[in-house]
């Protein structure tokens, strides 16, 4: 006797574990701006650790809101008063809770210190607030008054 297997469980339950579609895409799109944050802080030192948080701070500015993480994905940043997508000022903003983490990493030893203590609970409430909050806007977002958004492809 073979085993049905019920797709539609399968989805709910992972839905329910990982949270919506909009939730991962924007997790996955970080990480990749983190491992091309990573990439440039690996670039000799004081340079490279710049170079990684100037780009953490305004990579949601660069094309029409999106970061090279975001692009990949397809989601994007808006501000949510001109319903525009986001620019530098908004990713300065919005981002600025993650970036000062990546700065810490800028000062030699204490600096890790730092990034265990202040960095890792603060990731952890920008991801619960995404995960919680009905608009899955973290922190940054609130501060900058942006939105992240799937892009709508038209067929």
């Amino acid at each position: 006797m073979q085993d049905d297997i019920d797709l539609s469980k399968i989805r709910k339950g992972m839905r329910q574990a990982l949270g919506s579609p909009l939730f991962v895409n924007r997790l996955v799109g970080k990480a990749i701006d983190l491992v091309i944050a990573i990439f440039l802080a690996s670039v000799t030192y004081p340079a490279g650790p710049l170079a990684a948080f100037l780009y953490v701070l305004i990579c949601d500015g660069l094309r029409n809101g999106q970061s090279i993480g975001k692009k990949v994905v397809g989601i994007y940043v808006t501000n949510t008063e001109s319903e525009k997508p986001a620019n530098f000022r908004d990713s300065i903003i919005r981002n600025s809770p993650v970036a000062l983490i990546v700065l810490f990493l800028l000062i030699p030893i204490w600096g890790w210190i730092l990034w265990f203590v202040i960095g890792l609970p603060v990731l952890a409430t920008e991801m619960y607030l995404m995960k919680s909050v009905e608009s899955q806007k973290r922190l940054g977002d609130t501060m900058a008054d942006t939105q992240v958004l799937e892009l709508e492809i038209n067929n």
